[in-house]
């Protein structure tokens, strides 16, 4: 998804069949886009998220992205972290967003 120039979103994992949204269209804060999966290389449902400078995710830099609000895993506590970027090491997690933990 472009977002400005020489920046996209990439939202990779979601369920087979699930994506609710179409190419260009504008969605809104809280507004589904659709569910969590377990596709691809991975061990679990989830969801990866990045922004990058290039719309091909195999030949793409990653670009910072803040969050308003978001939870941190650390020292075996989710503790809440505002207006941040996490790093590539960190455990994230968003509450509440749509009704979904």
């Amino acid at each position: 998804m472009k977002c400005a120039e020489h920046v996209f979103a990439a939202f990779v994992h979601f369920q087979t069949g699930s994506i609710q949204v179409s190419v260009g269209q504008r969605v809104n804060q809280g507004e589904l886009i659709g569910r969590v999966g377990h596709s691809g290389n991975s061990f679990a449902p989830h969801l990866h998220f990045q922004l990058m400078d290039h719309d091909d995710i195999a030949i793409a830099n990653g670009l910072p992205c803040a969050f308003e609000q978001y939870e941190r895993f650390e020292n075996g506590l989710w503790e809440t972290v505002n207006k941040g970027i996490p790093t590539r090491k960190d455990r994230i997690r968003f509450m509440g967003v749509g009704g979904v933990d």
